[in-house]
């Protein structure tokens, strides 16, 4: 099955290359197809947002995924201006920010909490496929389970697309989410590792069945 994915971002295909591993599917892009339109994302939540992309792109093709995300940095009220929320790449001044400058601000916002404070993110996915949508989004234990520090001190290393990797550090092992060998094995304690397994597994089961995979 060929599957257009709302994005353009690489790690996200790669991510989800991986999360559907073993199954006959390939993953399109929005650069594949020559889609250079994209809808508003004014939606309320992560879920709401992934639903308008997976409508909008479901114009184009049969079979879409989408994907959105709101970083919460836990030490700030929600409404805080200074929330990400579901801006993360919106700077301060309103204009869309580039890796290098999320970096910068990041690491910055970070600082001004002493050097690192703890942050989780929210997100949803959206299955489109021929017509019909089906939605999952993280509850509040998945939420709880990847938290993780978001500090000063970028490493050296880039996960091109998701440029915060670079300042997030796993509260279990230590390591930068740059050093980790996969999204599964963050956590050496086997019981939060067995947790973090199973809720990829939750999101992979969704996935596969909705489109019609299993």
């Amino acid at each position: 099955m060929d599957i257009l994915l709302g994005t353009t971002n690489p790690s996200k295909a790669e991510w989800f290359a991986q999360l559907l591993a073993g199954y006959d599917v390939h993953f399109l892009t929005l650069r594949d197809l020559g889609i250079d339109k994209i809808p508003d994302e004014d939606g309320m939540t992560p879920a709401e947002n992934a639903m308008r992309k997976a409508a909008w792109y479901g114009r184009y093709f049969d079979h879409v995924l989408t994907n959105d995300s709101g970083l919460y940095l836990r030490a700030l009220p929600v409404d805080d201006p200074r929330q990400p929320g579901l801006f993360v790449r919106r700077a301060p001044d309103g204009h869309p920010m580039d890796d290098d400058e999320m970096i910068a601000h990041y690491s910055a916002l970070a600082r001004s909490f002493g050097g690192a404070c703890m942050a989780s993110y929210c997100s949803a996915y959206c299955v489109f496929r021929r017509g019909e949508m089906f939605s999952y989004a993280d509850d509040e234990e998945t939420q709880d389970l990847f938290a993780f520090r978001l500090v000063a001190q970028p490493h050296p290393d880039r996960h091109p697309g998701w440029p915060l990797d670079s300042l997030s550090v796993d509260v279990h092992t230590g390591r930068y989410f740059v050093e980790e060998p996969t999204w599964t094995d963050r956590a050496e304690d086997p019981e939060v590792t067995a947790k973090k397994r199973l809720a990829n597994e939750r999101l992979r089961r969704f996935l596969a069945e909705s489109f019609s995979l299993a």
